[in-house]
């Protein structure tokens, strides 16, 4: 059934109050009519038991007994039994003898007839109860036999109480239960007005259907985000969790979270709850950036965790990129700076007519920079390396520093299988790292010397340098996030993805001192990438 347009549906707040007091009152209701039922059954056994012991009492009496063996039993058991009634309360009380001949009766004219109903059962010798109408209306009715001293049944005892009397004290028992129902309503009344407006300010006086968009909306959202996002409680229940989460997670994105890194890492954030975690983890053989952050509603407790999971390629891509626009501002610069100088040179040469000395000048840089290219374009196979190992020759001519070549070096067997960004990664930020260190501790005489093979089976470069070396402990920390032995706090980040791109390929790294001062750090990079299957493999190898 539809309501018209012109109809207001109620809204939740007078929805919960109407359904609340309904219950009450449909308890109330139910609760009168059932101890009603109760209260008039017991009266009537109770009354009924009142009857049948004054009954007794009745033919137990002697006086009335011996009158049975008179001439006119009636004469004397008559004002007997009006005593009695009015001593018992009794409504009416009847003597009768065998026949069911009356001989009392609350109206004299009575006495004499035959009683209106059966004594077959007490003449049975079976007292009885009942309910049953009689000469002043229904009654509750007790009737026993009257025994002689011989103990032969002379007659019956019948004695009743009139059900008005009943009912109208049934009716005073239920006004009370009514009155008991109205307190609770009266009590009923406030708390469904205070539960309501409770349950709503719970959920922000928002009404049904507004939750229901409410809860559409957020799942469309959470469904579009390009990032892996899922909420999870503290007994790690997954509570909500978008497409990308499903896909990556998989089968344990089902119920429970059971994916042990990012259980620790949950157990991490709940030992600081307050704090927000960023860390790397390694889920179906790749690595992901993971940041936690907690679930906790205004003056709350926290109830949760929302975990959002990127692949660590995107960032180590945005990365790539910026090294890649640093190293060639960088190399830019140097050039700038370097063939600045050189012009400068050649200009006040020329000024001074030293034309002689100015083209000697000038063949000899032209020559430098022929041969540089010269041996790298004929013993690097790659050209983006070739780039990036000009890019730091020039870098080093900035840095006063001097960056040579093993003259035997070559990596002309280079695998079209391995991806040279990741190699350009590695080498460009150590030959950055080895700058820098040497010509913080050597100044202008600082010299980076590089060497490379392609023999065999893996592809080698020692990069040596002459600065100050590397202590125990800064080896262990040199490919930890933001851990560098420089100064500056923009420094840390890229030998870590450094190491990224190296795991990639496979490769590995060793450093050694060097006798005369300085760190030599070589990497092997494999021509066949191996291939880990299981997660257990690539832990081992990292």
């Amino acid at each position: 059934m539809f309501l018209p347009s012109s109809v207001k549906r109620p809204g939740l707040f007078v929805q919960m109050v109407l359904l609340m007091l309904a219950v009450l009152l449909s308890c109330i209701l139910l609760i009168t009519v059932f101890f009603s039922s109760i209260i008039d059954q017991i009266i009537e056994k109770t009354t009924g038991k009142q009857a049948l012991t004054v009954a007794e009492l009745v033919a137990e009496n002697a006086a009335i007994i011996d009158a049975f063996s008179t001439e006119d039993p009636a004469q004397s058991i008559q004002p007997i039994a009006e005593e009695l009634r009015v001593q018992t309360g009794a409504d009416y009380i009847v003597i009768a003898n065998k026949d069911g001949i009356r001989y009392s009766h609350p109206h004299a004219g009575q006495i004499g007839r035959v009683t209106e109903t059966s004594n077959v059962g007490p003449l049975a010798g079976k007292p009885t109860v009942f309910i049953g109408n009689g000469v002043l209306g229904e009654a509750v009715k007790a009737k026993t036999p009257i025994y002689d001293g011989t103990g032969t049944i002379i007659g019956v005892s019948s004695v009743g109480f009139l059900t008005n009397e009943v009912e109208s004290e049934i009716f005073l028992y239920q006004l009370r239960v009514a009155g008991f129902g109205g307190l609770a309503l009266l009590i009923g009344i406030p708390g469904a007005f205070f539960i309501a407006r409770r349950v709503k300010k719970l959920i922000f006086n928002l009404e049904p259907e507004e939750i229901s968009h409410a809860f559409s909306e957020k799942q469309a959202i959470l469904e579009s985000i390009g990032d892996a996002t899922l909420a999870i409680s503290p007994a790690l229940d997954i509570l909500s969790a978008n497409k990308k989460a499903r896909e990556i997670l998989k089968e344990h994105a089902r119920g429970t979270l059971t994916e042990p890194h990012l259980q620790a890492l949950i157990q991490t954030a709940m030992q600081d709850p307050n704090s927000f975690i960023q860390e790397q983890v390694l889920i179906n053989n790749l690595i992901y950036i993971v940041d936690i952050s907690p679930i906790q509603a205004k003056e709350t407790a926290i109830s949760g965790f929302v975990l959002t999971i990127r692949p660590f390629s995107e960032v180590e891509d945005l990365a790539n990129e910026l090294i890649e626009i640093q190293q060639h501002a960088n190399h830019i610069r140097a050039q700038t700076h370097e063939y600045l100088n050189k012009l400068n040179t050649l200009n006040g040469l020329l000024l001074l007519e030293r034309y002689e000395e100015a083209k000697a000048f000038m063949k000899m840089e032209v020559q430098e920079l022929q041969q540089t290219v010269t041996f790298l374009m004929s013993t690097v196979r790659d050209p983006l390396i070739v780039a990036v190992l000009l890019g730091k020759v020039n870098r080093a001519k900035e840095m006063k520093a001097s960056l040579t070549f093993d003259e035997n070096s070559q990596w002309l067997d280079f695998p079209d299988t391995i991806q040279s960004e990741h190699v350009v990664t590695v080498v460009g930020n150590l030959i950055d790292n080895a700058l820098e260190a040497s010509t913080a501790w050597r100044g202008t005489n600082a010299i980076v010397h590089l060497s490379f093979t392609d023999y065999g089976d893996e592809l080698i470069m020692d990069i040596e340098d002459n600065g100050k070396g590397m202590t125990s402990e800064e080896e262990a920390n040199f490919f930890t996030k933001g851990v560098t032995t420089k100064n500056s706090p923009q420094h840390g980040l890229g030998l870590a993805i450094m190491q990224h791109a190296l795991h990639q390929l496979g490769g590995e790294w060793y450093r050694t001192d060097r006798l005369q001062g300085g760190t030599c750090m070589t990497i092997a990079i494999p021509k066949t990438t191996p291939d880990y299957t299981t997660i257990e493999e690539r832990e081992n190898h990292d």
